[in-house]
């Protein structure tokens, strides 16, 4: 295979057909399966009809496309749907994140970041779960990703010989396509991941047994806090190995808008928990909380709380208590029996006992911000990254627990399985941040126009040049520490998404839903110089840009309209295979009707 077809192998990525009736693993019927929008609980089925250590052999074999001699192995199929759930089970099932198209050898890992292109899709999350599933960052140019505030340089340095045939791969056209999708914040999670100890196979196999793989990803989900995403790593997992029958209660603190609230968020959803979010600023009196208890007025309604618990009576959850400083001793000692033992009795009838041992409390601080910011400007101010990593968070720990005894009192205080400090941002870290709310403005504006639920602002593209120079511009001028990552969103809803309005409203076009069937509004977004040294944000209308996607049925059967006859009575045969293979899986093919709301639901898909 050309580098040029390589840039473009979607459009040949069609599989043989499975076999009718397998009598072993297929590998073909699990990639056919992918490839034809199968669930990931189908998949998952599938892969538990037969032993680990076959399904890791054909995992590891390349799948043959059906109108060519190209490569792929299975992984490839996974980033090609953009479904991080199918990536983590066919990694937990043996696939190698390391994994290569053959003949051209380019890893999974650069396959994923191009396909954003001709997918006009964000696989960002797709990107980060082969990080944690143990990709490697330097199947990458590491000059592409380590100083990753700057744009990658369409030309690359003068490699090493020994790194000639690694990267042979990566041809002058492949590197400018790179260029062109890999963005500030897929930079930055390379660059941590290359800090970021390897995963033991201890490590995989104790995560695999209690169903916490996911757990991996939760530093690749926040920015910074490295520190605190290992702490809870380790203390999940820890509560889990040891089999530890009582609550896991952890207190998360440090300054406002750096990501405790993130943090607990995303461990909800990576871990599939159900979560409540408390605001203990409404909290005053144990009512408040819990609820009347029962024979009392209104004690049939009980409280989020109360009700939340008797929901999840002996299964795994997650309870956030925000800005648990503002609670009084009378709400500290309600909580010591559940922190405790783990045990509630349901205030909506008399007696009836719940068990919340397997619940996850997270109480979020900003108490212990001004100790926290004088231990990182003694011992993490001006150092590298991976000095974050290599911090001795005890001596901090036990100061924290000495601030928090005054105040939450000894026997609440005794009863916390850990204080996790979240520390203040680097600069370089707060031009991630920005760029993290750029990119959601970014991909909010790519979904598909709809006049009648008002969706006008859509089927957009913006062009942030040079985003890292341009995050770095809104994150030096506008963060401020007191208010933290809010600081950048509200600046990015100022200088780029206002901005963008003014330009947006000034077009003399009437909007319509038809306009999804052209090409896409381009609006560039740069920091302008202006006379007095002064600089600002600017965004400019920049005409229209034909985007268009891959066609789904061209990209299953490798076909396009000019295929022969005989190419499309294959068709014919293989839709009969499919229909067989989703019987092998359980499933039901999707109908035509399915399959045209599901395209219009996809983001930034434009079909003419």
């Amino acid at each position: 295979m050309d580098q040029k077809q390589d840039t473009k192998a979607s459009a040949a990525m069609t599989i043989i057909q499975p076999k009718e009736t397998p009598s072993d693993f297929d590998i073909d019927a699990l990639v056919w399966a992918i490839q034809n929008d199968l669930s990931a609980s189908c998949v998952e089925r599938y892969l538990k009809r037969w032993n680990a250590p076959r399904i890791k052999q054909e995992l590891s074999k390349p799948v043959k496309m059906l109108f060519n001699n190209y490569l792929y192995p299975a992984l490839f199929f996974a980033v090609e749907r953009n479904c991080p759930e199918l990536i983590r089970l066919l990694c937990s099932a043996g696939a190698d994140p390391a994994q290569q198209a053959l003949p051209t050898r380019m890893p999974v890992l650069a396959y994923c970041i191009m396909s954003a292109e001709y997918q006009l899709s964000d696989t960002t999350d797709v990107l980060f779960t082969l990080l944690a599933m143990g990709a490697n960052p330097y199947d990458l140019p590491q000059d592409m990703w380590c100083h990753y505030i700057k744009n990658p340089a369409k030309v690359g340095p003068q490699l090493p010989v020994a790194e000639m045939e690694k990267y042979s791969w990566c041809s002058h056209e492949i590197r400018a396509a790179l260029c062109r999708t890999f963005n500030l914040l897929q930079r930055y999670q390379f660059k941590m991941a290359s800090l970021l100890p390897g995963r033991t196979a201890q490590a995989k196999q104790v995560a695999a047994a209690f169903d916490i793989t996911p757990l991996f990803e939760i530093p690749f989900q926040i920015i910074g806090q490295r520190l605190a995403a290992r702490t809870v790593q380790e203390w999940v997992m820890s509560h889990a190995l040891h089999h530890i029958e009582m609550p896991l209660v952890l207190l998360f603190t440090g300054p406002s808008g750096h990501g405790k609230t993130e943090l607990a968020k995303r461990m909800g959803e990576l871990l599939s928990l159900p979560l409540l979010k408390i605001d203990c600023t409404q909290i005053h009196v144990t009512t408040d909380l819990f609820g009347p208890q029962a024979p009392f007025a209104g004690h049939e309604a009980g409280s989020p709380l109360n009700n939340f618990l008797a929901d999840h009576s002996g299964q795994k959850a997650v309870v956030f208590l925000d800005e648990f400083e503002k609670t009084t001793p009378s709400i500290h000692k309600s909580l010591l029996l559940l922190f405790d033992e783990g045990f509630y009795k349901d205030r909506r009838t008399v007696g009836k006992q719940l068990d919340g041992t397997k619940i996850i409390w997270i109480l979020a601080s900003n108490q212990g911000e001004e100790m926290i910011q004088k231990y990182w400007d003694v011992h993490l101010a001006n150092q590298p990254e991976h000095a974050q990593l290599q911090l001795p968070i005890e001596p901090l720990q036990r100061t924290l627990e000495q601030s928090f005894q005054s105040t939450l009192g000894a026997p609440l205080t005794g009863r916390l399985s850990a204080i996790i400090p979240f520390l203040p941002f680097t600069p370089e870290e707060r031009a991630v941040t920005t760029y993290k709310f750029m990119r959601k403005l970014f991909n909010s504006t790519r979904r598909p126009i709809s006049v009648p639920a008002a969706h006008l602002a859509r089927h957009l593209y913006l062009n942030f040049i040079d985003d890292g120079a341009l995050a770095s511009f809104i994150a030096e001028r506008y963060y401020s520490p007191e208010l933290g990552a809010r600081s950048l969103l509200k600046a990015v809803n100022t200088q780029v998404c206002h901005k963008l309005t003014k330009a947006f409203l000034a077009k003399e076009d009437e909007i319509t839903d038809g306009m999804n069937e052209g090409g896409w509004e381009c609006y560039d977004v740069a920091v302008k110089d202006l006379k007095g040294g002064f600089r600002e944000i600017v965004v400019k209308a920049n005409g229209v840009r034909n985007l268009q996607a891959r066609n789904d049925d061209d990209f299953k059967f490798g076909l396009t309209k000019k295929k022969s006859c005989e190419d499309e009575r294959l068709v014919d045969e293989l839709a009969l295979r499919l229909r067989t293979t989703m019987r092998i899986f359980g499933a039901s093919p999707p109908s035509r009707a399915e399959k045209k709301k599901k395209n219009k639901q996809v983001p930034g898909r434009s079909r003419k």
